[in-house]
């Protein structure tokens, strides 16, 4: 899924091919799960005849600014991509984004500019997000992030001092978007593996050169996926980035060690065993594939709205093909023609009686990392946001977050961030 490297890239294409046109014409896709407290047609009217202004990022959010009016916040969920017609498509690794056709697949919102620019934001999944706002950088969800590896990174002190107090894994914490906006599941993977510590170790177990090992990982890997454009081919070659993907099937090896993978805080890890080193006495951990049940760990759902979550995951209906129409004087039609298909296999199923099969339990030595990693992150901090308010909001007023304590709270760092992305990392 798209985490801060790949959002970053998004960034910076709406930057070069955008910034200081104005949209000729706006076309929304009549998919009220994407679009998001706004009716298509009242957000094609919101889009057009605005000039852009300038484009923004924090943590796995991208927002448009325009010349006037609020802002075109994007979350990219699962599958979401931004994709300018004539223009590489920047490819994920974990899924593909066909920029050949036009307009793209799945399309959302499509934005005809001044100076023949088309612009394009699609999502297969539909877990992506789109919505109006304005200020984002002082409004939830954004305003409840954590520091920004790239943007905002605390000093060692302040770090140290938050890392601490904290008692979850160092998997669990890196992935809480209150602590530190922005790492998914690769990219905290790449963390603990560089700075050589294990995914369950307790954070404030840490020696003080662990944590400076930590803090020095967190600012590398965002910023050198950064330097790539987030082009993994690109990436340092002995990065675990290269073989994480594969899962144990493979039998991954880097460097001449072998790569393992397990669950921790719900969500499949991979780490090379001779490298990252459990503390002697330490819990072993329950490899992945080999356990009878599955054991209850700090970020699986245990609220009704995390349940909620899983629920909605489980009854997800098929994307809506491109063939979704746009909100000019056809939204209607639109949602029409969307809902056919799975009304149609709903009534079929209803008349033959039969019920949806289990899911089958999953063992990543007969599947791939990747469709394991998909298929996790649904549910916690990549789905759509939301899951990132609810636990910040949380954390402020438990104020175990370690972003809220201890030297550098989120307020001090959101201010600044509209003026960071664009002096810290060029457009061009």
């Amino acid at each position: 899924m798209p985490e801060l490297p790949e959002v970053e890239a998004c960034r910076r294409l709406a930057a070069r091919h955008c910034a200081g046109k104005r949209i000729k014409t706006a076309q929304i896709a009549d998919d009220d799960k994407v679009i998001e407290g706004i009716e298509p047609v009242k957000l094609q009217a919101a889009l057009e005849d605005r000039t852009v202004k300038q484009a923004h990022r924090k943590g796995k959010h991208m927002w448009i600014e325009f010349d006037s009016g609020p802002c075109l916040m994007l979350h990219f969920g699962m599958t979401g991509s931004l994709v300018v017609k004539g223009v590489k498509s920047h490819q994920y690794r974990s899924f593909k984004v066909d920029g050949s056709d036009w307009p793209p697949k799945y399309w959302k919102v499509l934005l005809e500019l001044e100076g023949n620019v088309s612009l394009a934001f699609s999502d297969a999944r539909r877990f992506a997000r789109v919505r109006l706002q304005e200020d984002p950088a002082s409004h939830e969800p954004v305003s409840l992030l954590g520091f920004d590896p790239v943007l905002s990174m605390p000093s060692l002190d302040d770090f140290s001092k938050s890392v601490k107090q904290q008692k979850r894994s160092l998997k669990a914490l890196l992935l809480d978007q209150a602590f530190s906006a922005g790492i998914g599941n690769w990219v905290a993977d790449e963390v603990l593996y560089q700075a050589k510590l294990y995914p369950e170790v307790k954070a404030n177990s840490l020696t003080d050169d662990q944590i400076e090992a930590l803090h020095k990982a967190i600012k590398y890997v965002p910023e050198a996926a950064v330097e790539a454009e987030a082009d993994h081919e690109r990436f340092p070659p002995d990065w675990l980035f290269h073989v994480r993907w594969d899962g144990k099937k493979k039998n991954p090896q880097l460097n001449g060690n072998a790569v393992d993978f397990l669950k921790v805080g719900g969500r499949t890890t991979a780490y090379v065993p001779a490298v990252q080193k459990a503390a002697a006495g330490a819990a072993a951990s329950q490899p992945e594939g080999k356990a009878k049940g599955k054991r209850k760990t700090e970020s699986e759902p245990d609220t009704a709205e995390e349940a909620e979550e899983k629920k909605d995951e489980s009854e997800e209906a098929k994307p809506v093909p491109s063939s979704v129409k746009a909100t000019r004087g056809n939204s209607k039609a639109a949602s029409a023609s969307q809902a056919k298909p799975a009304a149609a296999e709903t009534k079929k199923r209803q008349a033959s009686g039969a019920k949806a099969a289990p899911k089958a339990k999953r063992r990543v030595s007969k599947a791939s990392v990747q469709a394991e990693d998909n298929e996790e992150e649904e549910g916690s901090d990549v789905d759509t946001g939301e899951e990132e308010s609810r636990q910040a909001r949380k954390a402020s007023k438990t104020g175990k977050s370690g972003v809220f304590v201890n030297g550098f709270c989120l307020a001090s760092h959101c201010s600044s961030d509209i003026q960071a992305v664009s002096a810290h990392i060029p457009c061009g």
